[in-house]
């Protein structure tokens, strides 16, 4: 396992996940989402939808809206339950190559989505 500095503050670690790990951090992510649905968050002032959709896990999700602007809050904005933990996955591997001595608080996910009027690829 090789790190590769792409430049200052980016590494690139080739092969940290092998295929298992991988599957095992999709399945993670999978059940994240499930626990704390994708969202479509919103500008604040404006209320315009942002072009994705996202989930949160640990003690903080990111959030915004129109009335309350960005900010971090502890529930999902709309199921109002409190945001899953986050992955084991995902924090050894926060542990093993972030190089920060604190946990996160807060670990999202974006899914870019294309509006239905907006060309196919390709």
């Amino acid at each position: 396992m090789a790190a590769t500095t792409i430049q200052p503050g980016v590494t690139l670690t080739a092969n940290y996940l092998d295929r298992a790990a991988q599957d095992a951090l999709l399945a993670a992510v999978r059940d994240v989402v499930a626990n704390a649905p994708l969202f479509t968050p919103r500008m604040p002032r404006s209320g315009k939808p942002m072009s994705v959709m996202m989930s949160n896990c640990g003690p903080l999700g990111w959030v915004t809206d129109e009335a309350r602007g960005y900010r971090y809050q502890e529930t999902h904005p709309e199921t109002g339950a409190p945001w899953p933990p986050i992955p084991e996955i995902i924090l050894r591997a926060w542990r093993e190559l972030g190089g920060y001595a604190r946990e996160p608080e807060a670990c999202w996910s974006t899914t870019t989505r294309r509006a239905p009027a907006w060309p196919a690829p390709g």
